[in-house]
């Protein structure tokens, strides 16, 4: 990850995993998710403009490599950066890490698309074009 990217950093609670005190697997891509919004946010683009009708954000696709478990208690970050990889497509790379460490315990690509009321795929909102 670039020096430039964002980073979420929050702690892992008990509603965040198993009996064993483990990151249920699942909530890494909640934690994704946080991470590409705030991300998104700190670029001047609310909620509200990626969540419109018209032109909607949906996830298209989403690679992930788990190399270690989060454990209860962990405070964790999510690193975030993005690259516009067509007129349609932006690409999310992130990491998860315990805060301190460089190693990524879980690391991702999550491509997202625009889609309309009739899940009709449409170019990216302009404002991804000055991002």
């Amino acid at each position: 990850m670039k020096t430039n990217d964002h980073v979420l950093g929050f702690r892992v609670y008990l509603e965040d995993t198993d009996a064993q005190g483990i990151v249920y697997y699942a909530n890494y891509l909640r934690y994704f998710e946080r991470g590409r919004s705030e991300f998104l946010e700190s670029l001047g683009v609310p909620m509200t403009e990626v969540a419109r009708p018209d032109r909607r954000l949906v996830v298209y696709e989403i690679r992930v490599k788990s190399r270690r478990p989060a454990s209860l208690g962990d405070r964790i970050e999510v690193l975030t950066s993005m690259l516009r990889s067509s007129e349609y497509r932006l690409t999310f790379r992130q990491q998860i890490r315990r805060r301190g460490e460089e190693e990524a315990l879980v690391s991702g690509e999550v491509d997202v698309v625009a889609i309309d009321r009739d899940g009709t795929l449409k170019e990216l909102p302009e404002f991804f074009s000055q991002a």
